[in-house]
């Protein structure tokens, strides 16, 4: 019978990450950053497709007032490309359906921008943002592994979502405010979904 898989970038994101296999998912650690976590979600659905998706974890927000806010996600973009005249930006931001699994009730909605480490500019970060389609859901928040797996679960027809707790603001010292929030948010996360 396919399974929901709960997909963390590292079992450190989660306090007892594993015990969630009583809630009835499967709990997957993928690899941290979109190349390493798709290598390794493209290898395990490769031996068996899962029922749904989850993918829990951490992100970065414009405003301090959504840190330690956790967001159902199921809109998401990537950024432009460095040095590219006419990014493909609008064209790479897509929605996904919902996982039949339960998800914690009223979670506000958001929408990620995948970049490919933690962004330090928050100039560069909303003008990035602001190609987003109006009819996404706000805020928007960053996180380096969400989209490439939305994209691969799209592909392969696997309903897909992300909660995402927010540790940090885009800046400056956004590393150390995730380091500093980082625990916070794993324990709030892990409320969340175990109900």
């Amino acid at each position: 019978m396919p399974e929901t898989w709960l997909c963390v970038a590292h079992e450190k994101e989660i306090p007892d990450f594993a015990a969630l296999a009583t809630r009835g998912y499967t709990p997957l650690a993928l690899g941290i950053g979109q190349f390493h976590a798709l290598i390794r979600f493209s290898e395990l659905a490769a031996l068996q497709k899962p029922a749904a998706v989850i993918l829990a974890g951490t992100c970065g927000a414009l405003h301090e007032a959504d840190v330690s806010r956790i967001f159902l996600c199921n809109h998401f973009a990537f950024s432009a490309v460095a040095g590219e005249e006419t990014p493909n930006f609008l064209e790479q931001a897509f929605t996904t359906e919902n996982p039949r699994q339960p998800l914690p009730p009223d979670l506000p909605s958001a929408t990620v921008l995948q970049n490919y480490g933690v962004s330090l500019d928050a100039q560069k970060f909303a003008a990035n943002a602001a190609n987003i389609p109006a009819q996404y859901p706000r805020p928007i928040l960053e996180n380096m592994e969400a989209a490439s797996l939305a994209v691969a679960c799209n592909r392969l027809q696997i309903p897909f979502a992300a909660v995402l707790c927010v540790t940090n603001t885009v800046a400056a010292d956004a590393r150390q405010q995730w380091k500093k929030n980082f625990s916070s948010a794993g324990k709030l996360l892990r409320d969340a979904l175990a109900g």
